[in-house]
């Protein structure tokens, strides 16, 4: 019988490149979801996926769809929680930010993938974990708000402290900045100017290379190169490494318009997108300007370092299949 990998989060850009990989090379998938009877669910049971059901705040739940799977991928989001006015009510009564409240979410989430993960090892060959890097670690307490990439070191820390088996079979994937990410909106991409032009501004030196991927693409080749190799890696998935300069410079000749690039000054991001969302991206900035991306953890290898073939999309190759008419329309 062909192996089988479960994923967390098939729906997600993350999941379902691993899923489209997977399939792919004959294995078999099942799929995690809260709610499989729903579109974008029911697609993949289209395409032989078997779709089970289990929310991240059920253990007992996760165990159930991680039996007897030969591979799991574990991933959380933290971001999904920022839109929830259920959390927001509990920030304001706890006098806590918004942030904090999907902080503990996301923590919790990812020690229930780690318990149900743990419970499996009699199939299980390899657990990889989507990850960030451990911000207030690696700057040494000077960036305390990137949120999102602590909370899912979290789950390293955990796997790590309790389950030496598991750890044993542990590979972890810290997935590089979304080449999408443009797509939420006017703050993240180059806006045009009342002379024709665009100007692009990030809170990150004009020359400070940021790691990019186009995670819907190449996700599952990360993990797939993964579990090709022994497991213990610390995996930066990345397709290129460009300044937010240069970024600007080749998407201008790629859509064939004129694009600068500005630092944007600490604080701005903040007034520009309130509510918690601009402070945490105003520190990811500072986090990956002045640390590092991977905050320069001596543990982490590249895909060149897996000895194996690893397939990515270059940025230059992701901007010449995207549709760029929102931007350049608006």
């Amino acid at each position: 019988m062909s192996k089988l990998i479960a994923i967390v989060g098939i729906t997600g850009n993350q999941g379902a490149s691993v899923a489209d990989v997977f399939l792919a090379a004959g294995w078999r998938v099942r799929g995690i979801s809260r709610d499989p009877s729903k579109p974008s669910s029911k697609a993949w049971s289209d395409k032989g996926v078997e779709m089970v059901a289990a929310d991240l705040d059920d253990a007992a739940a996760l165990t159930a769809a991680f039996a007897g799977a030969t591979v799991i991928y574990g991933v959380t989001d933290f971001w999904q929680g920022m839109s929830n006015p259920a959390n927001h009510a509990k920030a304001a009564k706890e006098g806590r930010t918004i942030n904090e409240i999907c902080y503990d979410i996301e923590v919790q989430q990812g020690r229930n993938i780690v318990d149900a993960a743990s419970k499996t090892t009699d199939s299980l060959e390899y657990f990889v974990l989507s990850t960030l890097s451990w911000a207030k670690k690696w700057s040494k307490g000077d960036v305390t708000f990137n949120l999102h990439f602590d909370a899912k070191w979290m789950a390293v820390e955990y796997v790590r402290e309790t389950y030496p088996e598991l750890w044993g079979k542990t590979s972890l994937l810290q997935v590089a900045l979304f080449a999408t990410n443009w797509q939420s909106g006017k703050t993240m991409r180059p806006n045009k100017q009342a002379d024709g032009t665009y100007l692009l501004k990030i809170p990150v030196r004009p020359d400070s290379k940021i790691p990019m991927v186009h995670p819907r693409k190449d996700c599952g080749h990360f993990v797939h190169a993964l579990v090709s190799v022994p497991p213990g890696k610390n995996l930066l998935g990345v397709a290129s490494s460009l300044s937010w300069s240069e970024w600007a410079q080749l998407w201008a000749k790629t859509v064939g318009v004129e694009c600068k690039y500005e630092q944007m000054p600490y604080g701005e991001m903040d007034k520009l997108m309130p509510g918690g969302m601009g402070a945490e991206l105003e520190d990811m900035f500072k986090y990956m300007d002045l640390y590092g991306y991977d905050g320069s953890d001596p543990t982490v290898v590249l895909p060149k370092d897996l000895g194996v073939d690893v397939p990515v999309t270059t940025i230059e190759e992701y901007m010449k299949m995207e549709d760029w008419s929102s931007v350049l329309s608006a």
